[in-house]
């Protein structure tokens, strides 16, 4: 039996999944891939859509694969089979979730057979029969591998709320906020414990409900017992790593923040006094009772940080000129207003943490104003399930693309049924300026999108207005077009007549493409 830990890995597909996705679009590819029809779903029904799933990806027999082993592999048979290993699947039972393999480098003529999970296979990038979809059934694998080392928790069983609404989004973020660094260590230290040592009663379990089907009389009532206890503990971890999960109940354990309460529902106008001196701190006084009122009652803050941490929805967040970091947008991703008081050029607001989405905003309607918003290392700077408005702002990733480790790789998401809207604004130097998904729709007005890899990437059933605005200096293409599928059609590459052929998609009045490498691309899945 051939060990190759240093021959053939590189022949197996790339781990490819989730990549670089963002939570919400983790959490949108699950819903579609488990549940496309959307339903309700309890956690004792998981298995199910997994079983479903799998049968529709996977191809039932005839690939070749690596069987590695992993930390659900039984112990006993890790010794049976040496990992890696080459190996043929024979068989798939989509029921149990495993596969019958025979070893590719056993020459005898009745090849012994084993049973693995499917999770255990990596299928090889070359097959000996070109029918079998082994695309198809490398990222159905990939997902299953992601589901059950990151979604599935030993309760979700006993889960009767819709598990697709309730627990997947928040699993998805805590999954990003770790691979993005941005957690306390001993947050993601505790979690990851909770984790494990809830697999392990749960293996402890099953083990004991082994041992009550033989259990004598005397022994049974001290395996239900045990039992109990074992019952008893994963509920309290349950408990536990629900706290984790909830960004306020996490806050309690792990650091305290005093909240303003507000006197009324009325949104409150927020100051930022950063060092100022007394004639720069009455010009901008004086600008603000211009743009709101006499009357108005200012609180101050030190610094923007501070002011958004006791921001409440609606409220309006007022900047003066300077370099200001902002870590995290708080209740203001329901609703609100940033405005620098001055120009745009003047207020720069610097993403200044390592969280995948630089600024995250859902619900209501959010405004952004006078602002430059510089984004690095981020998945997406600005994502949107919601509304939100932009007027004379630029959001500019790192100058230079060409280090993996400085790029940006989105200025904008926009999720679906979401509008974003920019008046008079930049947005440079990312891999994407704006991705807008299907049901999404988007503004752009008066504005450029320049220098990135793929100016605007939108899919067919997207909508995208572009009024006097450029698409310019784009590496790869100016505007991408992710069309559906229809047999027979190619991808087309041209000038801005060919987005003529999506008026659905695509409403035009001036929409100026130059300097790009190809202007517009409508790619045919």
């Amino acid at each position: 039996m051939e060990n190759i830990d240093d021959l053939r890995v590189d022949e197996t597909m790339p781990e490819t999944y989730p990549g670089r996705k963002s939570a919400t679009e983790i959490v949108e590819d699950m819903r579609k891939s488990l549940n496309p029809d959307n339903l309700p779903v309890r956690g004792c029904d998981l298995l199910q859509l997994l079983i479903g799933y799998a049968e529709q990806a996977i191809e039932p027999v005839g690939w070749q694969a690596v069987w590695r082993c992993d930390s659900k592999t039984n112990l006993e048979f890790k010794n049976t089979l040496n990992s890696p290993a080459l190996v043929e699947v024979v068989n798939v039972d989509y029921e149990t979730l495993e596969a019958t393999i025979e070893l590719i480098e056993d020459e005898a003529e009745a090849k012994e057979q084993y049973t693995v999970l499917l999770t255990e296979l990596h299928p090889l990038k070359t097959q000996e029969n070109d029918a079998v979809n082994i695309e198809a059934t490398h990222l159905a694998l990939q997902k299953m591998r992601f589901f059950f080392n990151h979604l599935s928790f030993p309760w979700d069983s006993e889960i009767n709320e819709n598990w697709f609404d309730v627990h997947l989004p928040v699993r998805v973020k805590m999954f990003c906020e770790i691979r993005a660094g941005s957690l306390n260590p001993e947050i993601v230290v505790r979690y990851c414990y909770m984790i494990k040592e809830a697999q392990e009663v749960e293996r402890k379990l099953q083990k004991m409900a082994e041992k009550v089907k033989d259990a004598d009389e005397d022994m049974e009532e001290e395996v239900v017992a045990k039992i109990a206890e074992l019952n008893t503990k994963l509920e309290q971890i349950q408990q536990d790593v629900e706290i984790l999960l909830n960004p306020s109940t996490r806050m309690l354990l792990f650091g305290s923040k005093v909240t303003r309460v507000k006197e009324n529902e009325q949104p409150e106008v927020l100051l930022v006094v950063q060092g100022q001196s007394c004639h720069d701190l009455h010009q901008i006084l004086n600008r603000v009772e211009r743009e709101f009122s006499p009357q108005l009652n200012l609180k101050c803050y030190p610094s923007l940080q501070a002011a958004v941490d006791d921001a409440r929805t609606h409220d309006v967040v007022l900047i003066p000129s300077g370099i200001h970091s902002l870590l995290n947008i708080n209740a203001l991703r329901q609703g609100g207003t940033l405005m620098g008081v001055g120009s745009r050029e003047d207020v720069v607001i610097h993403l200044g943490s390592s969280t995948e989405v630089g600024l995250l905003f859902e619900g209501g309607q959010v405004t952004l104003k006078n602002l430059t918003i510089l984004v690095n290392n981020k998945q997406s700077g600005i994502s949107v399930k919601g509304r939100l408005v932009l007027e004379h702002c630029a959001i500019r990733g790192p100058p230079s693309m060409d280090d993996a480790s400085e790029s940006a790789w989105k200025g904008f998401y926009v999720a679906p049924h979401s509008i974003v809207a920019l008046k008079h604004c930049a947005v440079s130097h990312f891999d994407v300026g704006l991705r807008v998904r299907a049901g999404g729709h988007t503004i752009i007005a008066s504005s450029e999108v320049e220098a990135c890899n793929i100016g605007i990437l939108a899919e067919q059933n997207a909508t995208i207005e572009i009024r006097d605005s450029d698409v310019k200096n784009c590496k790869e293409n100016g505007i991408v077009v992710e069309m559906d599928s229809h047999d027979g059609q190619e991808t087309r590459i041209g000038s801005v007549e060919l987005l003529k052929r999506i008026p659905e998609t695509f409403q035009i009045d001036d929409c100026r493409c130059y300097g790009n490498a190809f202007n517009i691309k409508l790619e045919y899945c």
